[in-house]
């Protein structure tokens, strides 16, 4: 029995460690327990990992089998919020890392002793959520970042995005040749580059949405599908695209390269590291919202209340339209001015240009107080419906290289802004009517615009930048229009109409403008050799050599 006993001990050792040897003989000899192991595929079809990055840990990436035909191969990490480094090796040395939220190093499959190896590393004491992938090439494609002349590695296939309270800068390395093909390959003209853009939905902050965007724009193909081209261009010493700034709106950007030197009809072409922006740090509270203090909240509700009014009434109560409308215009004045020729903090601007637009709103109804001429009254608020009627066409999605140039667009903007101007002067009232509606409307949806988020703000926005920030003309403006800013365009659209027939209808059968202050009146009279007595036998009906009453001009 005992013998038996040790058969069948024996045998059963000996098949658990051959079922053992069997299995350890399929497996990486190289793989440690965090080690990251992504399969090669066709870069239409992208192996990818979503890992969970512990405090001031260390993950190895790693591929397998990558074919003789792949040259170089693109390892990528993408964070929202975090910085995280990347690592040929796990010691930090001069040129072998690289740090960011959005970024990744470029192997070369031809020399590496280690294989497509790259480290990735936490510094940080929170836990980051990290979406990484490997993109491969061949030895036809260009290399992306390949001419590295700023960057910290010597081949630099990542995007440098930066920001400010205007602009968004997107950055990028010069490619280099393929690969034997060419003694110079930083010096080719047979590079095309073409960059792109894609936009989130506004105020949508979730990781998940952060990480489809990235899938989206990853590869060369996804790119030109997904993607909206915004400039191509051949070899350039200015790698530097900047767009409007429009905080709160994620935004990915990707860059792509084509060597147009092959014989073949085939045109090899390579995708950077494509990178993100909200245009504002989530790690600061409230630093992405535009309602952020208690003082704006107020401000937006005053312009809705104000608007309304204006859009329903303004001409009706006209004597408040001129003082609003010398207000806008003198206020907006001023602070051009002040940007341009002063550096002013926050509070200095607002109290300089709310002083100016006092004076200018007084300055203009004491115009209509001393002269109570229409045509000479109704410019201010004229002026500024053609102001917002070409800021508007400015807006949309119009690029022309011409353009670029601030005289050749100043111009532009100019002679569409009269026009309006030009065809009201003679239809006083109806010029009035319709401009305080389509303003009072802007001046409803704007506030709104804040709340639920939107873009139309900037249709005004853009115009100031062009007049008060440097080198903005350069800028690709290209504004998000999604559902919000749809659904407010048919809003302003509704308002204006509303407004502008409510008022219509409603003066029809009234006097084109009500007459100035009369305190003015008799003695203006007097001293042009008239004379304001009047008693009960002062006839009611003069003729018209004797009618005293000033004459409001056109109407």
């Amino acid at each position: 029995m005992s013998n038996l006993h040790l058969f069948l001990f024996l045998s059963f050792s000996f098949y658990f460690s051959l079922a053992i040897e069997n299995d350890t003989s399929n497996q990486d000899p190289f793989l440690q327990p965090n080690d990251i192991v992504l399969q090669f595929r066709s870069n239409d079809s992208v192996d990818e990992r979503i890992i969970n990055l512990e405090p001031n840990s260390t993950v190895r990436i790693r591929s397998t089998n990558v074919p003789k035909t792949v040259a170089f191969a693109v390892i990528q990490a993408h964070s929202q919020m975090h910085r995280i480094s990347i690592s040929q090796s796990r010691k930090f040395e001069t040129g072998n890392h690289v740090n960011g939220s959005s970024i990744g190093i470029l192997v070369d499959t031809t020399t590496s002793n280690s294989g497509v190896t790259a480290y990735l590393i936490n510094t940080l004491p929170v836990n980051i959520t990290v979406l990484t992938f490997i993109i491969y090439y061949d030895r036809r494609a260009p290399i992306p970042g390949g001419c590295n002349l700023e960057f910290e590695m010597p081949v630099s296939p990542w995007l440098g995005v930066s920001y400010n309270h205007s602009m968004v800068y997107v950055d990028h390395e010069l490619a280099a040749l393929p690969p034997n093909q060419g003694a110079f390959p930083c010096e080719s003209e047979s590079l095309h580059y073409e960059v792109f853009h894609y936009y989130l939905s506004q105020r949508d902050f979730t990781e998940e949405s952060f990480f489809d965007a990235i899938r989206l724009l990853r590869t060369v193909n996804g790119a030109h599908e997904y993607g909206r081209e915004i400039r191509s261009f051949g070899f350039t010493p200015t790698t530097r695209s900047p767009f409007s700034l429009y905080p709160g709106v994620g935004q990915v950007f990707a860059v792509t390269v084509t060597y147009m030197g092959d014989a073949s009809r085939y045109a090899p072409t390579a995708a950077y590291i494509p990178s993100f922006t909200y245009g504002c740090d989530l790690s600061v509270e409230g630093d992405c919202q535009t309602l952020n203090s208690t003082y704006t909240k107020v401000l937006c509700a005053l312009s809705i209340f104000i608007g309304l009014l204006i859009a329903f009434a303004g001409h009706r109560y006209f004597q408040f339209e001129m003082i609003l409308a010398g207000f806008l215009a003198f206020s907006s004045v001023s602070y051009i001015l002040l940007i341009n020729h002063f550096d002013p903090d926050v509070t200095g601007l607002a109290a300089g240009t709310s002083v100016m637009g006092l004076l200018g709103g007084l300055l203009w109804w004491f115009v209509w107080w001393f002269w109570g001429i229409p045509a000479l009254s109704v410019l201010p608020v004229v002026f500024i419906l053609g102001f917002l009627m070409s800021s508007v066409l400015f807006y949309l999605p119009i690029s022309f290289e011409f353009l670029t140039n601030d005289f050749n667009f100043w111009s532009a903007f100019c002679c569409c802004w009269l026009v309006l101007p030009v065809v009201f002067v003679t239809f006083t009232r109806l010029g009035n009517i319709v401009s305080c509606a389509v303003i009072g409307s802007y001046a409803v949806i704007v506030p709104i615009d804040h709340y639920i988020g939107s873009s139309l703000k900037y249709i005004v926005i853009n115009v100031v930048r062009r007049a008060t920030v440097h080198g903005f003309g350069r800028a690709v403006l290209d504004p998000p229009y999604q559902d919000n800013d749809m659904i407010l365009t048919l809003a302003w659209i509704g308002l204006t109409i509303s407004g502008a027939t409510f008022q219509y209808l409603r003066e029809r059968r009234r006097p084109p403008f009500s007459p100035p202050a009369d305190i003015w009146r008799p003695l203006r009279w007097t001293r042009l050799g008239g004379t304001s007595a009047r008693s009960e036998h002062t006839p009611l009906v003069m003729n018209s050599a004797d009618d005293p009453s000033p004459h409001y001009g056109t109407a």
